[in-house]
């Protein structure tokens, strides 16, 4: 069995955390998130596809929305944190680090990896990610925040992942006619209204399913036709499947190889 990495994965509303030691390599995949990720003490590894070099990162990278790429960081521990493009800090970190897809940071970890070495909550580990992409931002404020609307799509969506969601229902919330609504949505996320539902009950699945619900009822409870389905989604969005991530015991956390 592959083992992706060994460590911690944390959601919350609008991003998640994957945090620990990472092992074997994750292949191409794209996302719909802003992603960040950075190494406690050695360097993390990105490239766009397999027949390009890979590229190494001594503080961190920024990976924008929807960009393919590979990761790797062998037997380093990582960062990872995922969240929405269309937040505030998303819009200020995507128009300060403008340009490519995969774009160098500047990033400093320690706080954050001090935390998770202590053992920290759930509940302090975000709040270390959320001062470490506040200071990433710099204080931004982005020239052009998200469309209300958008969000009240976003937050509609989040809320109703149990059940059939269509567009049509979506332009009653937003009032707009579907055509409308359909392009409100798009130029203001950069993605379908589909394949927005798709991430988002991934994420669902994903935060069911390392809380200890089992992988099935994850992918039932959440609109996925069987756990194959999941997997399947699973591998396309985050280049893996979820039962190759190791969820370590945090009472051991004097034990971790560091």
């Amino acid at each position: 069995m592959q083992v992706t990495g060994i460590g911690r994965v944390i959601f919350w509303g609008g991003g998640n955390l994957w945090i620990g030691l990472a092992v074997d390599p994750v292949p191409l995949h794209a996302h719909h998130a802003i992603q960040i990720a950075i190494g406690f003490e050695a360097p993390v590894e990105f490239r766009p596809g397999p027949a390009s070099p890979w590229t190494s990162y001594p503080r961190g990278a920024l990976i924008r929305p929807s960009v393919p790429h590979e990761f790797r960081a062998p037997g380093r521990r990582v960062a990872n944190i995922l969240f929405e493009p269309e937040s505030e800090l998303g819009r200020a970190l995507l128009e300060r680090y403008a340009g490519s897809g995969i774009v160098a940071l500047d990033g400093d970890v320690r706080s954050l990896a001090g935390a998770y070495d202590d053992a920290a909550d759930d509940e302090g580990l975000i709040d270390e990610v959320m001062v470490l992409i506040s200071r990433l931002a710099g204080g931004l404020v982005p020239r052009r925040a998200t469309d209300p609307r958008a969000l009240r799509a976003i937050r509609w969506i989040g809320a109703h992942l149990d059940e059939p969601l269509s567009l049509a229902d979506l332009a009653q919330v937003v009032g707009l006619s579907q055509g409308r609504t359909r392009h409100l949505f798009v130029a203001e996320t950069g993605i379908a209204f589909r394949r927005y539902v798709l991430w988002a009950r991934l994420n669902r699945a994903l935060e069911l399913g390392f809380s200890g619900t089992s992988w099935t009822e994850a992918a039932h409870a959440t609109g996925f036709a069987d756990s194959a389905h999941l997997t399947r989604t699973c591998r396309r969005m985050y280049g893996l499947v979820p039962t190759s991530v190791k969820i370590e015991d945090t009472t051991l956390a004097g034990q971790r190889i560091a």
